[in-house]
């Protein structure tokens, strides 16, 4: 009937598939327990994260409309600073201007108030050194002709003493 060495490759396929199915069977106890395991651990993580979960959900429904109204809060004073900015650049300009035409305002009083000043002093003093100067010259002239005057009475003191000196001298001897 059957020889020894089909029997013997018999009894090597069923001990080979026996250890194949007590592999596999160690297997998949080995895997459900390590399911059952990760089970545990997602539905724990899960019960944890839920609410931290949930809690950020709320927070961001409730500060969704508030961050839109500061964005759009933003959006306002940025365009109402640009308008105060370019308002406030074109005062400071206008300041400018201003203060500088003021500048030369007082520039030209300044200078028609030193040009004055001279013509006032020339005036000053052609009206007063002029006649001062008159004056002067007409004293000059006036001791020059006492001076002159008075020079020629002692000339002739002089010439009638020596004349006297002469005769005298004569009258002596």
């Amino acid at each position: 009937m059957t020889s020894t060495p089909q029997t013997i490759f018999i009894a090597v396929t069923c001990v080979a598939f026996v250890l194949q199915v007590s592999i596999l069977l160690s297997m998949y106890i080995s895997m459900r327990r390590t399911s059952a395991v990760l089970h545990g651990v997602a539905s724990d993580l899960q019960r944890r994260l839920m609410p931290v979960i949930e809690n950020t959900r709320d927070i961001l429904a409730d500060a969704t409309p508030k961050v839109k109204e500061i964005t759009s809060n933003l959006v306002d004073v940025s365009a109402t600073l640009k308008k105060q900015t370019t308002v406030l650049s074109d005062s400071a300009v206008e300041m400018v201007l201003r203060a500088k035409n003021k500048v030369v305002q007082a520039d030209d009083a300044l200078t028609r108030t030193l040009d004055r000043v001279e013509k006032t002093t020339g005036a000053v003093q052609n009206s007063v050194l002029s006649p001062v100067r008159q004056v002067n010259g007409i004293l000059q002239g006036i001791s020059v002709g006492i001076g002159a005057f008075l020079n020629q009475k002692r000339e002739a003191k002089g010439q009638q003493q020596e004349r006297r000196s002469h005769t005298d001298e004569g009258m002596f001897i």
